[in-house]
């Protein structure tokens, strides 16, 4: 009895974790086009483009188009252990452009948050006017 209550209590928890990862990236994924359309100049003399980067263990935000470890304003999410990220997306990024918030890759591209011990997994896909849908 005592091993299948604590298996029916350990899978509401590992679905909050990813349902919890997934609404802070979507999130975050929105605020950074809604900063590339508002025209964020993030301390800079112009408006710029807002991206993110997609790693296997945590997604950065960054400024600009083209990603730098070196640069200080980056912001990095640290993925919980037993999730891992994977996308479609060439470079492993999303860029939005100023002003439009339009991605600059065409089509639809997707990124996937996985529990690697469960095997779920949600899959958000980004089209090119940067519309947010979760399956």
């Amino acid at each position: 009895m005592l091993g299948f209550a604590s298996i029916n209590l350990i899978r509401p928890q590992t679905q909050a974790s990813l349902d919890t990862t997934v609404k802070t990236l979507v999130t975050d994924i929105a605020q950074q086009q809604i900063k590339a359309m508002g025209g964020d100049t993030d301390g800079t003399s112009e408006a710029i483009e807002h991206s993110i980067r997609f790693e296997a263990n945590r997604y950065i935000l960054f400024r600009g188009t083209i990603y730098s470890a070196a640069e200080p304003s980056n912001f990095s999410v640290n993925l919980e252990g037993s999730l891992q990220l994977s996308t479609s997306f060439p470079s492993s990024q999303v860029v939005f452009q100023k002003r439009s918030g339009e991605v600059t890759v065409p089509g639809s591209n997707t990124v996937t948050v996985q529990n690697i011990q469960t095997g779920q997994q949600k899959i958000i896909t980004i089209n090119k006017y940067g519309a947010i849908t979760i399956n």
